[in-house]
């Protein structure tokens, strides 16, 4: 791909820029990404002029610069070596540790914090405040002496002042500079580099600032109904442009990229990298995740916290089967077996047991992590950082990672080996310490560092306002400009005074600068391309919007709502039209009105599609593929152990008798005895697999009949009872899992052994109505109703009931007769739709999750409403 040359963008201006570069000028850059756009800008020009090789101009970062001239100061004077980021950042955490642990409970934040005080006072040349403000600042004040205590005491220099000491050394001729100085996208430099600035010009450098790109035009003002019109419009005019020219470098600007990041990247890629019938358009998006997101550095902080003690079962499963450890591909399948098993038998390991675990299938895995064991078990209490960091290395050794990750994901291992380089360099101001505290360190270490894949000159950038200064582009887009996003007004720095931070007018001391600066970036966004669209949106998902003054200043018109069709609408649309199916179907016939099952009315009221579908055509969902038993098989596993335990113990009595080792005896032959039931089912799994989920099981009786002691006394008279009634039309039948008698009364209750339904029976289409059901049929001596949870997870009632004597925490209904009375009309009232054919796509909040219906559901041609995403 061809990508234009700076001076095509500015007519020419460039090619002073070029002269003095050839001639041995340093350019001083805002930023990295402008520094990277000018090398590869001066690339371009030497290679159109026939040059092959040539000579890396001096163009550096203003950090990089600093960092390379305070270097020089220092091997010239002879000065003190200064601390490493990691070396500060662990001095400012020990420091507010010490200072008063108590109310400093968030060391780390409050450490940044302080840390960033202190670089704002260098970038401004000012002293430290003084003492009596608020209590933030005179926490702030006597952290930041002590501060200057330990630097003393260690002999070194702090990063935050290099720039002034690197003016001093350029006035005092201690290090060399080059004869013309530029400084390139700066939109206003700090006191700190004004005074570099002015060394430079004093040593007799020729110092200039390149004025920014301008194009002289106003911008297109837009403004878009929704958001998602707003960013689709922007994508495809890009993907549009891209696509005409061939060539050219064009941006999308988001004035809150970094809250937006998540949204932008989805529907980037909906639109720009995987749209059918389109070419996909290479696309760079700032802003990147932090290093910790990262598969591959995830694996490793995993592999640290099971060395460190007991990890999740549900981690160390994701960490076993990551493609990140060695042979992970080979035994992939052997690896998923020992995850499942483990997820069903505990809820945390240590490593030991992790590969104890691994044994039997997994001969690589349990190898590596037996390893890890070793290891782990000859580590030290206490231990130097460089020794921590040679032994975090170690374990990751042991256990294969990155495994075969090393060549697709090699910028995340570097920057992983990066951050226990940084770490090892602690040594030199931290004694020992624990493995606790070493991990903590690294682990946020990961968690601040963001990483950003480096990439090529993509030709669609999408960036923050900030980071796109000073650069050139064929065509600019300027996003989400309204009240919540743009100006970018942020509130003045926390530990320092606002008296002091107004007096020497730091940023966002004053809210009017911050919104004049806002200004000033806009009017250089707008000249920064031939072509710059500004827009806004007036709804967000959060709400409504109002666009920013800047738009309605340029006469902003309204944006028009792109036509664009998802990836599965166009697959919809490009169907092949199988029949089409009329909402209402006809009627029942004599011979097919039952007698139905009750889950009809179930069916019926979560959606009528889902009733014509499953009860009529027939269609039932797939079982999702998987290894273990299916919820049918656990779910009747589960009331088939209700049902035997309730059959001979019909009543608390009857097992509290038990003692203890009686008690656990009698509920593993009851499980072993309901398993026999479904010996076809568990016959293809091995022994081992049997064992656990009888385990599981034994668990779930447990706890239920701890809960069930706490009820008022009962007695089981109806287990599985088979009731029939007719509902309008249909003839329906129905199972009672268990009848209950408290004092005299009669509780139906029906187990759950997935997610308990919600208890709402008021409701024209209540969600699971077969209790309902079950009331009318038994008559008016029903006295409640009960959905009993059998999961470990959502366990206990969910009941109606006519008095709060007869279930702990029932919804006490007082009109319980009328309420009931109104029962048998809303159930025919289901069967009789039912009945008349009607099929109707309009799903209850929900509906669509569990339906497994989708394949013919005509939810997405606007039949019906509902949670259709």
């Amino acid at each position: 791909m061809v990508l234009k040359t700076a001076n095509e963008f500015t007519g020419g201006a460039d090619s002073e820029l070029y002269a003095a570069l050839a001639a041995g000028a340093c350019v001083i850059t805002a930023n990295n990404r402008l520094a990277h756009h000018l090398h590869l800008g001066y690339a371009r020009h030497l290679r159109a002029t026939g040059r092959r090789v040539w000579e890396t101009p001096d163009i550096l970062p203003w950090s990089a610069f600093v960092q390379r001239s305070a270097e020089a100061a220092r091997a010239h004077a002879g000065g003190r070596s200064p601390l490493t980021a990691a070396q500060e950042q662990w001095l400012w955490s020990e420091l507010v540790t010490e200072y008063d642990p108590g109310f400093l409970c968030q060391d780390r934040a409050f450490a940044a914090q302080a840390a960033e005080a202190w670089q704002l006072l260098a970038d401004y040349a000012l002293p430290l405040p003084e003492a009596g403000g608020d209590r933030e600042s005179e926490i702030f004040v006597a952290l930041a002496r002590a501060f200057m205590r330990r630097l003393a005491a260690l002999g070194r220099d702090d990063a935050a002042h290099d720039p002034t000491r690197v003016a001093e050394a350029i006035g005092a001729g201690r290090i060399a500079i080059s004869a013309q100085v530029l400084w390139a996208g700066f939109e206003r430099l700090t006191p700190a580099q004004e005074a570099v600035k002015r060394a430079c010009a004093a040593r007799g450098a020729h110092v200039s600032v390149l004025p920014l790109p301008n194009w002289g035009g106003e911008g297109d003002a837009r403004i878009f109904a929704t958001a998602t019109e707003e960013l689709t419009a922007a994508l495809l005019w890009a993907r549009e442009r891209i696509a005409r020219e061939g060539h050219g470098r064009y941006a999308l600007v988001v004035a809150d990229l970094a809250a937006e990041r998540r949204r932008v990247v989805r529907l980037a890629h909906e639109i720009l990298a995987s749209h059918p019938g389109a070419e996909t358009v290479p696309y760079e998006i700032s802003l990147g995740t932090a290093l910790g997101e990262a598969p591959v550095v995830a694996a490793a902080l995993r592999v640290w916290q099971l060395a460190g003690g007991m990890l999740a079962a549900g981690e160390a499963a994701a960490l076993i089967q990551s493609p990140f450890l060695h042979e992970a591909k080979a035994e992939r399948s052997a690896r998923a077996r020992c995850a499942y098993e483990m997820l069903m038998g505990t809820s945390e390991v240590d490593v030991t047991a992790l590969a104890r675990a691994l044994r039997g299938g997994a001969p690589s895995a349990h190898a590596g992590f037996a390893r890890l064991a070793g290891i782990v078990r000859r580590w030290p209490r206490r231990a130097s950082a460089s020794a921590w960091a040679g032994l975090l290395m170690g374990a990751l050794s042991a256990v294969g990672w990155p495994g075969a990750a090393a060549r697709e994901d090699y910028q995340a291992i570097a920057a992983v080996h990066d951050v226990l380089e940084s770490f090892a360099t602690l040594e030199a101001v931290a004694g020992g310490m624990s493995y606790a505290r070493a991990l903590g360190f690294v682990q946020g270490a990961l968690g601040d560092r963001v990483f950003q894949p480096r990439g090529g000159d993509a030709p669609l950038q999408i960036l923050g306002p900030l980071e796109a200064i000073g650069l050139t582009f064929d065509g600019l887009w300027v996003m989400n400009l309204h009240d919540r996003a743009w100006p970018a007004v942020r509130p003045p720095h926390p530990l320092l005074p606002l008296a002091f931070q107004r007096a020497h007018r730091l940023p966002h001391a004053f809210v009017e600068d911050d919104i004049r600066f806002a200004g000033r970036v806009l009017e250089d966004l707008v000249g920064a391309a031939p072509e710059t669209i500004l827009s806004s949106a007036r709804h967000d998902a959060s709400g409504a919007l109002r666009p920013s003054r800047a738009l309605i200043a340029r006469g902003a018109v309204d944006g028009q709502a792109p036509a664009f069709v998802s990836r599965f609408g166009q697959a919809f649309a490009a169907r092949a039209a199988l029949e089409d199916y009329p909402v209402r179907a006809a009627p029942l016939d004599d011979a097919r009105t039952g007698p139905f099952a009750a889950g009809l009315l179930a069916a019926q009221a979560a959606c009528p599609f889902r009733a014509m579908a499953q009860y009529r055509l027939r269609a039932d969902a797939l079982d999702a593929p998987g290894y273990g038993l299916t919820p049918a098989v656990r779910g009747a596993v589960a009331h088939k152990v209700m049902e035997i335990w309730f059959g001979e113990l019909p009543e608390p009595r009857a097992w509290l008798a038990l003692d203890t080792d009686a008690r656990a005896r009698r509920i593993a032959e009851t499980v072993a005895a309901a398993q026999a039931t479904a010996a076809d089912d568990y016959a293809r799994f091995p022994a081992a697999f049997v064992v656990l989920e009888a385990r599981r099981m034994e668990r779930l009786l447990a706890q239920f009949l701890e809960r069930e002691e706490a009820r008022p006394a009962f007695r089981v008279v109806e287990r599985e009872k088979e009731v029939a009634l007719r509902c309008g039309p249909l003839a329906m039948r129905g199972r009672i899992d268990r009848v209950d008698v408290v004092d005299g009364r009669t509780v139906l209750i029906d187990y759950k052994t997935g997610r308990m339904p919600a208890v709402d029976w008021m409701t024209d289409r209540p969600e699971y109505p077969q209790l309902l059901f079950y009331a009318v049929a038994e008559g008016p001596q029903v006295a409640g109703i009960a959905y009993a949870g059998l999961s470990a997870r959502d366990g206990g009632y969910k009941a109606w009931t006519r008095d709060d004597a007869l279930l702990p925490e029932a919804t006490v209904v007082a009109d319980w007769g009328q309420v009931t009375g109104a029962w048998p009309a809303l159930l025919a009232r289901l069967a009789g739709d039912f009945a008349a054919g009607g099929g109707a796509v309009d799903p209850l909040n929900g509906a669509c999750e569990y339906c497994g219906r989708e394949g013919f559901c005509r939810i997405d041609e606007g039949g019906g409403g509902g949670d259709d995403e």
